[in-house]
């Protein structure tokens, strides 16, 4: 009881200032986080009814407060838009220079024919002045220009407009002659109004109205364009009005597409007026909503993992998230509502999840949902689609073993979008012959953009410093550069850390934790050896240990540089730090007892100071860095056991246990007594398996052969 006193009383002390000052900074990242999301979000008062096409009014008769106008849905407003833009007016510019121009081109060619053709200039003048009367009958009935549209096919029945001396005048395109049959046009005129040609003059004269003729109608792409887009700009976006006190719906009234219609518009201009006369009160009570929702996940994140409420960069990348989802969809809704369903929220139950454990991705994204969901149309639907579609994300991420799970995660995110947009068409028309084409579209892009997790995943590690499950898995690869090297260079070391590995991730599936990081961490804990590998028991293969040549001072000198070692070599292979924490605190600020005991038996009166064997090093702060200590403890005090009994193994485990709490070694860990009893026990089990006797085999009689 002396020992769990003195235990308490240290921690206690330890933690009293350190509380105080963890849970400021959980407050300070809370309000900080809470007001960032509030400013980059639209403020708006909350309308208190909730409602649903194809369902039933459920609160009391509904009046109106206030005259509004009924706002027209997307698809009617699409309609309108495709209506005016198929049956909109071409307009084509009457061309006077076009006109002129095509006189001088003739007679000026003309005259040079009639030269080569040695016409005096008599006969010239008559054929000239034959030619001009044709051609003006030709360009008074007019020649339209070629002209392309997506929704108007040039056709003869097809009304365009031209306009001439500023005069638009309505026409159809079969009024006037196009130039792809020009020349069939010039014989016809030429033929029904006969002039006195000889069939030399005839030809020659065809051919050149024929190929002087162009189009003096032209098609004015930018006028017919304009005034496209000045009808489409005119579209009016409401149909119809409510006045004040009219009723708008009754008590168990049936929600149908007009009455949704209404109580869609009552909502947003009942939003938008008390937003704009109470802007400051509604932007307060935001603040709040916020403020709650992230206390409430951070209460949880401290009852589900105390180790990740502790850690600031930890809580830090949470906050980052969440506000990084709010921010996507607060921009995307910006831009264009209907575009609302391309933001890849499951992305954030998918980035939390690769580095946390379920329960907190699913109660992180809970939250983040419900802060998006106070600035969102239709919240209900909503956070039901991304509700439903985070929790299959989630589960389809459950283990991590290889990174082409993402892909079929986003499959899976996109038949359950799909499949919910079905469902509820079904309950709001009771039938799918209203299904946009296009949401599939959307719902497809966003499970296209959850792809993005991977390298997402990448920066988040590199930037606070943490390490995910997947990358967890690559660091427990022992054919890793690192490993291969310590194998090669201190094998004894190498076999060590392995079974250190195997004794901690069996103990932390016992207590609870993370059994990646601690396997990952243990078989890193000892790289430091292998700089000075024959000065530890374990690679001595001779029987010669060199330590014995040394001062107890200097030998513990060379065996506490093997934690600093460790780091150098961590940071030149780059491991994250969440493992290099591994190496820094496996010995915590403990003695190396063997040559300090030495030291005071050798001088017997004299003082020994004990820093210097000492490690400097950080005591274990998390009951994953606690587990490697211990293991790694237990693991190399057995190697030297001379029985392996059960009496023996329990008091070797119980006396190095101890001894770490007296020494207060696990003071700054989230580790309970409860955990080490635990812990003592599988560490006994270990050690037995490890170590167990085996029968001896009897060996075949000579006689007997």
């Amino acid at each position: 009881m002396s020992k769990i006193s003195y235990f308490i009383s240290n921690v206690r002390n330890f933690h009293k200032n350190e509380k105080l000052r963890l849970y400021t900074s959980r407050i300070i990242q809370v309000l900080i986080a809470a007001l960032l999301i509030v400013l980059i979000t639209p403020t708006k008062s909350s309308f208190k009814y909730e409602f649903q096409q194809g369902h039933y009014w459920k609160h009391d008769n509904l009046t109106s407060p206030f005259d509004f106008a009924i706002q027209k849905t997307d698809k009617e407003l699409e309609e309108e838009k495709n209506e005016i833009v198929a049956n909109h007016k071409l307009y084509f510019e009457y061309s006077e220079d076009a006109s002129i121009k095509m006189q001088k081109d003739m007679e000026k060619n003309l005259r040079s024919v009639c030269e080569k053709q040695e016409l005096s200039a008599q006969e010239t003048d008559r054929v000239i002045d034959q030619a001009t009367n044709i051609l003006d009958k030709v360009i008074a009935h007019g020649i339209i220009s070629n002209f392309k549209s997506e929704n108007n096919q040039p056709n003869e029945n097809l009304s365009i407009i031209i306009v001439k001396n500023n005069i638009a005048q309505e026409h159809e395109v079969g009024e006037y002659y196009t130039i792809k049959d020009i020349e069939n046009i010039v014989n016809n005129v030429m033929k029904q109004n006969p002039a006195n040609f000889s069939s030399i003059e005839y030809e020659f004269v065809a051919d050149v109205i024929t190929k002087n003729i162009s189009p003096n109608i032209i098609f004015d792409k930018k006028k017919t364009d304009d005034i496209l887009a000045s009808q489409i700009e005119d579209i009016s976006l409401t149909k119809g009005l409510i006045s004040k006190n009219d009723k708008i719906i009754s008590k168990g009234e049936l929600i149908t597409q007009e009455k949704y219609q209404i109580l869609t518009s009552f909502r947003n201009e009942y939003e938008g007026n008390e937003a704009g006369s109470n802007r400051h009160i509604a932007d307060v009570g935001q603040y709040l909503l916020v403020i709650i929702s992230l206390v409430a996940m951070v209460l949880f994140i401290y009852n589900a993992d105390k180790s990740i409420f502790s850690n600031n960069r930890k809580m830090l990348m949470i906050f980052t998230v969440i506000f990084l989802m709010v921010a996507m969809t607060m921009g995307t809704l910006y831009i264009e509502q209907k575009y609302l369903y391309i933001v890849p929220l499951c992305l954030s139950p998918i980035l939390i999840r690769t580095f946390f454990d379920t329960k907190v991705s699913l109660y992180v994204f809970l939250v983040s949902i419900i802060i998006i969901g106070f600035s969102v149309p239709n919240s209900f639907e909503f956070v039901f689609y991304q509700l439903i579609a985070g929790m299959v994300a989630i589960l389809s991420v459950e283990r991590l073993e290889k990174r082409s799970e993402f892909f079929s995660t986003a499959l899976l995110v996109f038949l359950t979008y799909s499949a919910i947009y079905v469902a509820m068409t079904l309950i709001q028309d009771a039938n799918l012959k209203q299904l946009d084409i296009y949401r599939f579209i959307y719902f497809a892009i966003n499970a296209i953009m959850l792809l993005f997790a991977f390298p997402i995943v990448f920066l988040l590690e590199k930037i606070f410093g943490l390490v995910s499950e997947m990358s967890l898995m690559e660091y427990s690869n022992t054919n890793s550069k690192v490993l291969r090297e310590l194998s090669m260079k201190a094998p004894g070391t190498f076999q060590h850390c392995i079974q250190v590995a195997n004794i901690a991730e069996d103990i932390i599936h016992k207590i609870g934790g993370n059994a990646l990081l601690v396997r990952a961490g243990a078989l890193h804990h000892d790289i430091g050896k292998m700089m000075a590998p024959m000065y530890f028991t374990e690679n001595q293969n001779s029987g010669i240990n060199p330590l014995n040549e040394l001062s107890n001072e200097d030998a513990a000198q060379i065996i506490i540089a093997h934690v600093q070692n460790g780091i150098n070599i961590g940071h030149k292979h780059k491991l994250p730090e969440p493992i290099l924490d591994f190496i820094r605190t496996h010995h915590g600020n403990s003695k190396t007892k063997y040559f300090y005991y030495k030291e005071i038996n050798e001088n017997p009166g004299m003082e020994v100071d004990g820093e210097k064997f000492s490690y400097k090093s950080r005591r274990p702060y998390s009951r994953e860095t606690a587990v490697v200590m211990m293991a790694d403890a237990i693991e190399a005090a057995s190697r030297s056991m001379k029985e392996y009994t059960k009496k023996s193994i329990n008091d070797l485990v119980e006396n190095i246990i101890d001894g770490q709490i007296k020494d207060n070694q696990f003071s700054e860990s989230d580790i309970t007594f409860s955990d080490i009893a635990e812990i003592k026990k599988q560490l006994k089990v270990n050690i037995e398996n490890i170590y167990h006797a085996r029968i001896a085999y009897p060996s075949m009689q000579e006689g007997n052969k």
